[in-house]
């Protein structure tokens, strides 16, 4: 039987139930996007229709990778920044600042948002609780959402109540028939790729496979991608416990590329991850078709993951709820509990 396949040592290993939390990715949208509860303090105008010029959202780790998607899909709207440290860039009166921690007790998050206050009154955040519901819930608007799980399982709650505050702000037009879809598109995917599914017939399962032993380096097609090849690395850092790295198009093209003139390196240490969309710009599936044709001449061996190809936000959804599943499934093959974060909270601690 496959490691994989062996639901019994899946369980001994996943002592927190992480699977379970990545596998149910559909209900966390659903939830995020439907069912978080919203404050918003009779201090807090929502009359703000032209007032709004410039978007930051502050937040680090998992938290972050929802402004990064949010900065990806609703640029062209409004200017969005993503602020992951101490210190603010600059804002002013017409600057909407939201702030994103999952527990509320993020060190950056919360000093940025003390600083944000003395400058402008639209102050908005998404948390479970902690010190940032304690500066929120006063006087701003704020989305709560449930406690208890890792925050990078919990990216479904975090982006959707985002979106709910961006919509809310008046910023974005209202989503709720977009969600749908991206509800349904990964509620397709998860019985192919739950534990049940034999590793034959299991995208994820097959993939970490391939993966296991190496080094991945995760490439997205196009510039639309690129927070999902993040979301990718950093997930197989925290759940398999591995180095991993990520670049986009057509930057890479210009740089590293060349890192793979290395054959006997490359080939052995390596393996790139390309992430890509069925309907991309044809002057990025050129280049990436040019890019692998370069990697099949050197026999370095690649793997490619392509959205559903209905729309960009269900294109970067249903290949998070992938990488998640893989990343699940590489800390297995690594014999690791894929909750436990022993450096970071070693870090925390000092």
């Amino acid at each position: 039987m496959p490691k994989l396949d062996d639901i019994g040592f899946i369980k001994h290993l996943d002592k927190s139930n992480m699977g379970h939390l990545v596998i149910h990715m559909a209900e966390h949208v659903y939830k995020g996007y439907n069912e978080s509860v919203i404050h918003i303090s009779p201090e807090f105008s929502l009359n703000c229709e032209g007032l709004i010029k410039h978007v930051v959202i502050c937040g680090m780790g998992g938290s972050a990778i929802s402004a990064d998607i949010a900065q990806t899909l609703y640029s062209s709207l409004v200017p969005i920044t993503v602020v992951r440290d101490f210190n603010l860039p600059f804002i002013d009166k017409n600057t909407l600042c939201v702030f994103i921690s999952y527990s509320g007790n993020t060190e950056e998050t919360v000093e940025c948002m003390s600083k944000a206050m003395e400058v402008t009154p639209f102050i908005t955040g998404v948390t479970s609780g902690g010190r940032l519901k304690e500066l929120l819930d006063p006087k701003y608007l704020w989305i709560e959402i449930p406690a208890g799980i890792p925050p990078r399982s919990a990216i479904g709650y975090l982006f959707f109540s985002l979106l709910r505050v961006l919509e809310i702000m008046g910023l974005v037009s209202n989503q709720s028939d977009l969600v749908e879809r991206v509800i349904s598109s990964i509620m397709q995917k998860a019985s192919s790729l739950c534990f049940k599914s034999p590793t034959e017939r299991n995208l994820a399962k097959s993939s970490a496979e391939t993966i296991y032993g190496k080094t991945p380096v995760i490439y997205s097609s196009t510039p639309l991608l690129s927070s999902v090849a993040y979301r990718w690395k950093c997930q197989i850092n925290e759940n398999a416990k591995l180095p991993a790295f990520h670049h986009s198009l057509p930057e890479l093209l210009h740089n590293e590329i060349e890192g793979w003139e290395s054959v006997s390196t490359a080939k052995t240490a390596y393996i790139p991850i390309l992430l890509r969309l069925f309907n991309d710009d044809a002057k990025y599936t050129k280049s990436i078709d040019k890019f692998q044709e370069l990697l099949t001449k050197q026999g370095i061996d690649f793997i490619e993951f392509y959205g559903d190809g209905d729309n960009v936000l269900c294109d970067m959804f249903v290949l998070i709820y992938l990488g998640d599943m893989i990343s699940f499934y590489l800390g297995i093959l690594n014999n690791v509990d894929p909750t436990s974060i022993d450096f970071i909270d070693f870090i925390k601690k000092k």
